[in-house]
């Protein structure tokens, strides 16, 4: 898939992107079978619920737990997007499986993701686009991404000290721009700008709210140190290496051939 010159002028006035059902339901079906391996993991890149420890938050680095998620951060319909949006060849800077469960789904105060990656690992510039897949049908009621049009042309909110913006800048955003839910049946994916102001409710309800996310990033973007590990690399690192996209043919509609790519 390749991006439109209307849309990409949309991304860079919005900060976002959105295409429903741009996975197909047999693809969703081998990322289904991947789910219990990645949620059944332990160690330091698992991050738990603190009021529910056996509820997952988080999982980083899931394209190097699982093959079936590496090669999706590599599907064609991904990463073509992402070079045209930052205008240039790309890496997968990150990776996490935001599990948010049903019932007990804590919320995301309002952040740009620039903001954890230069205050953490000294990120240069945000020259980043994170890409979404629903995994699940993301409603009004299960604490759907949230995200303030434009706000990514605000600059950078520098926070050293934590990720949340301060209330009186999003309240000043939101009155001037809006608040916009980011909801879609399984397989959608939204495609959003490193510096776009997000946030999330808590889930409450009784549907869990999966998304995978992976940041496509520019090769010169991050020049970062301090925060490295094995499931989060730092840029020259043998783990960290260009995307290339798997070829179309290698992703069909047919699950079992999903499988074998």
């Amino acid at each position: 898939m390749r991006l439109t010159e209307e849309q990409i002028a949309q991304y860079d006035d919005q900060g976002f992107l959105v295409f429903r059902r741009l996975l197909a339901p047999p693809e969703l079906d081998v990322i289904e079978g991947a789910m219990p391996d990645l949620l059944g993991r332990e160690g330091p890149d698992v991050v738990r619920e603190e009021n529910e420890t056996r509820a997952v938050r988080m999982v980083f680095g899931a394209h190097f737990h699982n093959d079936v998620i590496r090669r999706l951060s590599r599907h064609p319909r991904l990463v073509t997007p992402s070079e045209q949006i930052v205008r240039d060849r790309v890496h997968v800077y990150q990776s996490r499986l935001n599990a948010k469960s049903s019932f007990h789904g804590t919320g995301w105060a309002w952040h740009q993701d620039f903001n954890q990656w230069h205050r953490q690992d000294g990120m240069a510039r945000p020259q980043t686009v994170v890409v979404g897949i629903y995994l699940d049908d993301v409603n009004p009621c299960n604490g759907p991404l949230l995200i303030i049009p434009g706000s990514h042309k605000r600059g950078h909110f520098h926070n050293p000290d934590a990720m949340d913006i301060d209330d009186e800048i999003i309240a000043t955003l939101a009155a001037e721009e809006g608040i916009e839910p980011i909801m879609g049946p399984p397989g959608t994916v939204v495609f959003f700008d490193a510096l776009s102001v997000h946030g999330s409710a808590a889930n409450i309800s009784p549907w869990p709210r999966r998304i995978f996310y992976f940041d496509a990033s520019a090769d010169f973007a991050p020049s970062c140190e301090p925060n490295a590990t094995d499931w989060n690399p730092c840029p020259g690192d043998a783990a960290t290496e260009f995307v290339t996209a798997i070829p179309p043919e290698a992703i069909t509609t047919d699950a079992t051939a999903m499988a074998r790519s």
